[in-house]
């Protein structure tokens, strides 16, 4: 089966912390320091809340971050990006100054209403096994 041009997608979003930590790349995030970067509840039901008003399915808030769900359409709509997938059916996110982003979306494009409680977010790649006919 082909893909659809409008074709739905998956993305997780790192939530602020109720610490004000910010994780980076050169810390890992163990079970002993977790707690620094949990958002709050209240952070997270408001960014459940304004991904879902957004027009975005949105999971229940797992440990730092959260699942949303949406066509294609709606992801470049509210991250201003284009996502495009190559001949091997990898994704490609491009932010609105042309600059290669992988799988990253650029939370600095989102709306305020979204951004104040966005730390980082991604989309998910597919599988790289079982069938590819998806």
């Amino acid at each position: 089966m082909p893909r659809q041009k409008d074709e739905t997608l998956s993305g997780e979003v790192v939530l602020r912390s109720a610490s004000g930590q910010i994780f980076n790349t050169e810390t890992p995030i163990t079970s002993e320091n977790i707690a620094q970067y949990q958002p709050s509840a209240e952070t997270a039901g408001a960014a459940q809340r304004a991904f879902a008003q957004a027009g975005f399915e949105v999971g229940t808030p797992a440990g730092v971050s959260l699942t949303i769900t949406a066509p294609k359409s709606t992801f470049e709509k509210a991250f201003k990006a284009k996502i495009t997938r190559d001949k091997s059916g990898a994704i490609n996110v491009t932010g609105s100054g042309g600059e290669e982003l992988g799988y990253d979306l650029p939370v600095n494009k989102l709306p305020p209403e979204l951004a104040q409680y966005v730390v980082a977010a991604t989309l998910i790649p597919p599988p790289t096994f079982g069938p590819n006919d998806y």
